[in-house]
């Protein structure tokens, strides 16, 4: 049997050794891992650069969708509002239209009367007979059922 001894200067020079072969490896997996990493954020670069394109396409988007539903609303608005001044116009002429109407009905009824005031009065007596006529007619109807 022969025994390998190593001196402890043996062991230092192998420990030296092995030491710079890890110091050697490790920096070329760093060197390795620099490398990757530069090639994937070159690789990514330009996807990146999609997404902020994608990005600001979509807010363009959305906010030209806001001012064209902005200006939707403001044409209805107007456009209500002109139909509200058409039918208030015209409601405003057709209570005028009545007015007359019935101001020239009571200039009527006033000369007709002043004309011939006992025919008005038979007139009202009948009408107002064929009033109460009605009422208690319809009153009776009501407690009949």
């Amino acid at each position: 049997m022969t025994d390998d001894f190593k001196t402890s200067s043996q062991i230092a020079d192998e420990a030296r050794q092995t030491g710079q072969n890890a110091a050697s490896a490790a920096g070329q997996l760093a060197s390795e891992a620099k490398a990757n990493a530069a090639s994937t954020v070159q690789a990514l670069r330009p996807a990146l650069d999609d997404a902020k394109d994608t990005g600001r396409d979509a807010l363009n988007t959305a906010k030209g969708l806001a001012n064209d539903a902005k200006a939707i609303a403001g044409d209805a608005w107007n456009t209500a509002r002109g139909y509200a001044k058409s039918a208030s116009g015209v409601a405003s002429e057709k209570l005028g239209d009545f007015k007359a109407k019935a101001s020239d009905f009571q200039e009527t009824a006033v000369r007709r009367i002043s004309d011939e005031p006992l025919k008005a009065v038979a007139i009202g007596a009948a009408a107002g007979a064929l009033l109460a006529a009605l009422v208690m007619r319809r009153g009776r109807d009501r407690r009949d059922d």
